[in-house]
């Protein structure tokens, strides 16, 4: 009898541990979950953005609410890259990257036929589309307030005016551009070549390529973000493709290069479930966000601890709303495709 008491005492005391565990866990969740405040909003093939509330982290499922519908579906595959010609296009469509203006009141969006739509968060309402490039990925604001679009069908760097909604500038780049980023004095500027898995660097008073960055692990690129030291450089490497767009062989992962001397200085290697094209920093340089492809059923966001490279959880973006509502892909061999990521951070 005593034996029987004391092992239901044993099993209770396991008990009692383990919800204080999960408790304390939960709460330790909570207030990581908590110390992130803003609306994240990631422009996909679909025409669409999806939108993340990273208050609670929870994964978009209304399809009226938990999306912003820009235009019809298209693939980034389609049409030309780099100037060579790939898909017969199908579908003139598909979000590629977008930029907060007006205090985050209304998105600029690139689109991967060129055009640029802006839309206004509390009114619904969007622009007739503009025709500035030929296929887009990342839109950024920069230093000057104007929007600079990179372009993957010609190399060239637009930039377009959000006041004027007119384009003022065009660089030439590379062939297939797809990020950039300055550094804190503006003396210099980095842009990402997809295909050619190149970094360039800008000497950003003439406008002029100082330098190309290369490495062996950077052979396919998207977005690139300046982290919150402004100093390194933080390079998506998805790396689905090879030189020559063969088959790719390398890790995805995040390339991290020191601005002050121009080489790679880290790898954050990734699963190969998690292809970043996107990432963005908390306001308090603690966590990094990336948009990311998994190149099955969903697309998802990821929260990794900037310091130790952790991933601390994953948000699923896509399936979560197309499972509610039994949404077929039909393009991207049925995989539904995010790239550019844009926070709304509430202060």
């Amino acid at each position: 009898m005593k034996k029987r008491i004391l092992a239901v005492v044993v099993v209770a005391v396991a008990l009692i541990a383990v919800v204080a565990f999960t408790s304390s866990r939960s709460s330790v969740e909570a207030a990581k979950v908590a110390s992130l405040n803003g609306t994240a909003y990631i422009a996909g093939h679909g025409g669409h953005l999806a939108i993340i509330d990273l208050a609670t982290l929870k994964p978009p499922t209304d399809i009226e609410k938990d999306r912003v519908v820009i235009n019809e579906a298209g693939s980034e595959m389609e049409g030309v890259i780099a100037g060579m010609k790939f898909e017969e296009v199908k579908k003139a469509g598909g979000t590629h990257g977008s930029a907060l203006v007006e205090g985050g009141k209304k998105l600029v969006v690139g689109m991967l036929n060129g055009d640029v739509v802006v839309y206004d968060l509390a009114t619904k309402e969007k622009s007739k589309p503009m025709n500035v490039g030929k296929k887009f990925c990342d839109a950024i604001v920069g230093p000057d307030g104007n929007i600079y679009f990179m372009d993957m069908a010609d190399g060239n760097v637009y930039i377009w005016d959000p006041k004027g909604m007119k384009t003022v500038d065009k660089m030439p780049v590379g062939k297939a551009v797809c990020g950039i980023a300055w550094t804190k004095g503006l003396d210099k500027a980095y842009v990402s070549d997809m295909p050619q898995g190149i970094v360039y660097v800008i000497d950003w008073k003439t406008k002029k390529t100082i330098k190309e960055i290369k490495d062996p692990e950077m052979t396919f690129l998207h977005q690139i973000t300046m982290a919150p030291d402004k100093r390194h450089l933080w390079v998506t490497a998805p790396n689905e493709f090879d030189p020559g767009l063969k088959p790719g062989t390398h890790k995805s992962q995040i390339v991290v290069i020191d601005t002050q001397t121009d080489k790679v200085v880290d790898h954050i290697a990734l699963p190969d479930d998690v292809r970043p094209h996107d990432v963005e920093f908390s306001p308090d340089g603690k966590t990094a966000l990336l948009a990311a492809r998994t190149y099955d059923n969903d697309s998802v966001l990821v929260l990794m601890d900037a310091k130790t490279h952790k991933i601390e959880q994953k948000v699923s973006a896509c399936l979560s709303c197309h499972k509610q509502y039994n949404i077929e892909v039909r393009i991207d061999k049925g995989s539904p495709l995010l790239c550019g990521l844009v926070v709304n951070w509430k202060k």
